[in-house]
């Protein structure tokens, strides 16, 4: 005969069996449509519409968020078109975060480091840089911006238009 204590522990395990199969079940049909994750697609109209957001509101507009178990992702859509929409006159930098760039269209002068000195700022944001760094980017171009690296953008060929993708 069975014991009272063998009785529970079977059906425990019974439980958890079904609770663990339903639960692979859920994930297994949010996923079968593709067989992967989810997958989200920004065509030509909808970054077209992303990017002028972006200069309506600054310079800089949300394309894309997620929060998982990880944290929360965040992409987001830069446009250097006018004076309007620069970089702070200080230049501009990462905190707690590397920025994955990649350039869509235009062109401009990356200049990266250096120090700051007081000159009047140029006509697309941040302040002459001393001693730093200056990289020709254009369309395709991709760059990688550690965090708290003083940075900003001269000689802008508009539409000068980047997306933005922080990595911890």
């Amino acid at each position: 005969m069975w014991s009272t204590r063998k009785i529970i522990g079977t059906g425990a395990i019974a439980v958890i069996a079904a609770a663990a199969a339903w639960h692979a079940e859920s994930i297994a049909r949010e996923n079968s449509a593709s067989g992967v994750g989810v997958v989200t697609v920004f065509d030509h109209a909808k970054l077209d519409t992303s990017f002028a957001k972006a200069l309506a509101n600054g310079g800089t507009a949300p394309l894309w968020s997620r929060t998982s178990s990880y944290g929360t992702s965040n992409v987001s859509v830069h446009s250097r078109e006018s004076a309007k929409s620069t970089c702070p006159a200080e230049g501009c930098s990462h905190k707690g975060y590397t920025a994955v760039v990649i350039v869509t269209s235009g062109a401009a002068t990356l200049m990266v480091g250096g120090t700051a000195k007081a000159a009047a700022p140029d006509k697309f944001g941040g302040q002459m840089v001393q001693g730093g760094q200056s990289h020709r980017i254009s369309q395709g171009d991709v760059f990688i911006m550690p965090p708290d690296t003083m940075h900003w953008y001269r000689d802008v060929a508009a539409p000068f238009r980047y997306i933005e993708v922080p990595v911890p």
